[in-house]
């Protein structure tokens, strides 16, 4: 059985913009660099991108601190880099050779200084057994943390490349997508081939146009034109000669894959009106309303309200912070089960097919509880309440205590642990197995 790669593609990145967006606010003189020393793989970028979100933050919290060394769980960082390989080894050596290659930061010099820099990619990196540790050489560090010019890079997009020059010229041409040209800086075609695939040697055959063009750029630019938020095109300059001599590309965004809100403005209004008396700002009510449904959004409060009535337990501090952690772990049950599509229809929705495959994932994950000797369930209780920041939602000592609302989150992180983060391709094809949507059958 084969289904329509165009569909199917399609398909995926619709489910891929029902996931939460994992935003790095990238300086564009990180963004614009060109690697010596080595090829940088997609492994590599993704780790160098998933370490500066992390210390992002960390300055974020406190700005005036002077920090050295950033640490981040090793579990999160091949989370974020897609690394499922149980050798650690590998992922030791892909980071270690990075403090072997240098950088030549800001590229296109969009800060305007015309000071020329370059430095060891990074300079330390150190690992135990569940943190890795790294920092940044100092006379780079403030353009990293404190940069006024930057681009929004959504790494869930990004690492569902397969090909390191897809990721590579995805992050370049993503700085342009609001460019109101629609088009990139125009550079000579080598200097293209050393920021999306890296320093080539005097033997290679990507020397010749033609052949980097096949080999390189072409199926990087179908895969991004596939797999992501962008549609690019490729612009080649002959100069007045008779071989190509610049290149440039237009980028632009594509529609979004999002079903509409099936709320009235009165509907919106009055929810607004609700998560406003909960405390919570501005910017989060516009995330709650744009990403949940209004189904969703009315389990959780009740969830929440219920919550926080029952005296039996630690009061709620923060009413609007324990929504939002709500909504996020799905702790209201009816969230789980909620179905979304309208009787009928022939295509369930996006979000339908989503809630489904999770409530199947947690299902496994549940049953494979039940099957755990139970030292290993006290271990991975142990482990899971290390996550949780309050101790609302830490799982109780006592089994009896141990209800579904604190259950369903701890099977949805055992789930995570176990499978990793489900990728849309993934839930494509559950979505298959289960004909929640139809394919093409071929003879």
């Amino acid at each position: 059985m084969a289904y329509d790669e165009t569909a199917g593609s399609q398909m995926a990145l619709a489910l891929l913009f029902e996931q939460q967006p994992e935003i790095l606010k990238k300086p564009v003189q990180a963004i614009h660099m060109a690697i010596t020393g080595g090829i940088q793989n997609k492994t590599q970028r993704l780790a160098f991108n998933a370490m500066l979100k992390h210390a992002l933050e960390e300055h974020a919290k406190n700005p005036s601190a002077n920090v050295d060394t950033y640490s981040i769980s090793r579990l999160e960082l091949m989370r974020i880099i897609d690394y499922t390989s149980p050798n650690r080894k590998h992922l030791k050596d892909a980071l270690t050779q990075m403090q072997k290659m240098t950088v030549q930061w800001d590229f296109l010099q969009q800060d305007g200084d015309a000071m020329w820099a370059s430095c060891v990619l990074l300079p330390f990196v150190g690992f135990d057994r569940d943190r890795v540790y790294y920092s940044y050489s100092p006379q780079i560090k403030p353009m990293l943390l404190d940069s006024k010019i930057y681009a929004r890079l959504d790494l869930r997009i990004q690492r569902t490349f397969k090909l390191d020059s897809a990721a590579a010229l995805y992050e370049w041409v993503n700085r342009f997508r609001t460019n109101p040209s629609k088009r990139t800086n125009e550079m000579i075609w080598e200097d293209w081939r050393w920021v999306i695939y890296g320093e080539v040697n005097e033997k290679s055959v990507l020397h010749e146009y033609k052949l980097f063009k096949r080999e390189k750029l072409k199926p990087a630019i179908k895969e991004i034109n596939e797999k992501s938020d962008l549609t690019i095109e490729l612009i080649e300059n002959k100069d007045g000669g008779r071989s190509v001599k610049y290149l440039q590309f237009i980028v632009e965004e594509k529609p979004m894959f999002r079903l509409d809100a099936p709320s009235s403005s009165n509907e919106t209004a009055e929810w607004e009106k609700r998560l406003e008396e909960m405390g919570i700002g501005v910017r989060d009510r516009k995330k709650i309303l744009t990403t949940y449904p209004v189904a969703v959004i009315d389990a959780t409060w009740r969830f929440t309200m219920t919550r926080v009535a029952d005296k039996s337990q630690v009061p709620v501090k923060n009413v609007g912070a324990y929504m939002k952690r709500a909504l996020e772990g799905k702790y209201a049950p009816e969230v789980v089960e909620q179905t979304l599509a309208k009787p009928g229809e022939d295509l369930e929705s996006m979000r339908e097919i989503q809630i489904k495959f999770t409530q199947h994932r947690n299902a496994e994950a549940e049953a494979m509880w039940n099957e755990m000797p139970e030292g290993d369930r006290e271990s991975a209780i142990a482990e899971y309440n290390e996550t949780q920041s309050s101790n609302v939602t830490r799982i109780p000592v006592s089994p009896d205590k141990r209800i579904p609302r604190f259950m369903i989150p701890m099977y949805s992180w055992l789930a995570h642990k176990h499978w990793g983060e489900p990728s849309p391709q993934d839930i494509f094809q559950y979505a298959i197995e289960t004909g929640a949507i139809s394919v093409n059958k071929s003879a």
